[in-house]
């Protein structure tokens, strides 16, 4: 009988050291190595980060209902917001982040105006001939 608890003991000693280096493997690789800016510092100049992996916090004004593929977000300035676009791998946006505060880790692109131009495009705003996005690899509510 004590060789039969000391094999359980055993075992579930080694079934949870398993596990947890599992999970400490699976939070390393979800961890990115990132330039921390102030989405102000992106609004006013993307193109100095263009192609560099960034991560930011801002406030959500807008998740997008169709699919749940595009946060804008914001920062201090006024009327300024910026795009933040899904991809296949990041998770999708919920609509219940508008107004809440996230953490976003992405990678700045320069995309045609006319994609940033959509449903929330006011009338008698210009669509700029280019802007910058960034394309999100991974979000934290916060």
């Amino acid at each position: 009988m004590k060789r039969l608890v000391n094999f359980t003991l055993a075992i579930l000693a080694v079934i949870t050291v398993a596990s947890c280096g599992e999970q400490t493997a699976k939070e390393e690789t979800k961890k990115v190595d990132a330039i921390e800016v102030s989405v102000d510092s992106l609004l006013n100049d993307a193109s100095a980060l263009e192609g560099e992996t960034v991560r930011f916090t801002a406030t959500v004004d807008h998740a997008c209902m169709h699919g749940g593929k595009r946060l804008t977000v914001f920062g201090t300035e006024k009327g300024k917001t910026l795009k933040v676009d899904g991809t296949e791998s990041s998770p999708r946006f919920a609509s219940s982040l508008m107004g809440k505060e996230v953490e976003v880790t992405g990678i700045v692109k320069k995309v045609p105006g006319s994609v940033v131009a959509d449903c929330e495009v006011e009338e008698g705003n210009e669509i700029p001939e280019i802007a910058y996005v960034v394309e999100c690899i991974d979000f934290t509510e916060k």
